[in-house]
């Protein structure tokens, strides 16, 4: 398969991230306590979400190739925080979609104590999945390849999504934080529909070279 088919069909894995992050971002109940965690859609939202980010891993080095040249290093610092910070994205998504449901329905009184992430795990989530994207957002409107909206759309969605936890009413940190998911889904879905849509700017494309990304 030539280099130009694997970024067209990394498109079609980031068009249906985009829309399975939009999807379980709707899905998804309100707060994270245990009647959140026990309410019918919080397995299924979690599935979603997990599905999504494991078609991103795809998707992401699509997205990053067919604009390294133009990105730079900040692409590059991007592309590798986010693909570390979607991984990252993977595990927690996974625990949350099977483990945290059985520990509520079976130790309701243990649940904050055997839920609650280690102490690095937020901190680290900052600065991998919502630093990169928010570079990524950057790097990719700075480019001018990919629509310059979409990039905005990651990192406005980024940043509403990372208000999570902030002490303000629930309902409308609810509110904020899927308006961010659904955000940065439609960011995904955009830059995976213009890839997989474009055939022909795709067999123009260059071969990458470490020269040019490292401009």
């Amino acid at each position: 398969m030539s280099a130009a088919n694997l970024i067209r069909w990394s498109g079609l894995m980031s068009l249906l991230a985009g829309v399975l992050h939009v999807l379980a971002a709707i899905l998804h109940p309100v707060g994270e306590d245990l009647a959140a965690v026990i309410s019918p859609n919080w397995v299924l939202a979690h599935l979603l979400y997990w599905a999504s980010v494991i078609l991103l891993l795809f998707g992401l080095v699509g997205l990053y190739a067919r604009q390294a040249e133009k990105t730079g290093r900040l692409g590059l610092i991007g592309f590798v925080l986010a693909f570390i910070g979607t991984a990252v994205a993977e595990v927690f998504l996974f625990y949350a979609a099977t483990t945290m449901p059985l520990i509520a329905t079976t130790a309701p009184d243990l649940f904050n104590q055997l839920t609650a992430p280690p102490a690095f795990a937020l901190p680290l989530f900052g600065l991998t999945f919502g630093l990169g994207f928010i570079l990524f957002g950057v790097a990719t409107m700075r480019a001018g390849v990919l629509p310059r909206w979409s990039g905005l759309l990651l990192i406005i969605g980024i940043l509403f999504s990372m208000a999570e936890g902030s002490p303000i009413d629930r309902a409308l940190l609810h509110a904020i934080v899927t308006t961010g998911h659904v955000l940065l889904g439609l960011g995904l879905a955009w830059m995976g529909y213009v890839l997989w849509s474009k055939r022909r700017e795709l067999a123009k494309t260059p071969a990458i070279t470490p020269w040019a990304i490292a401009k």
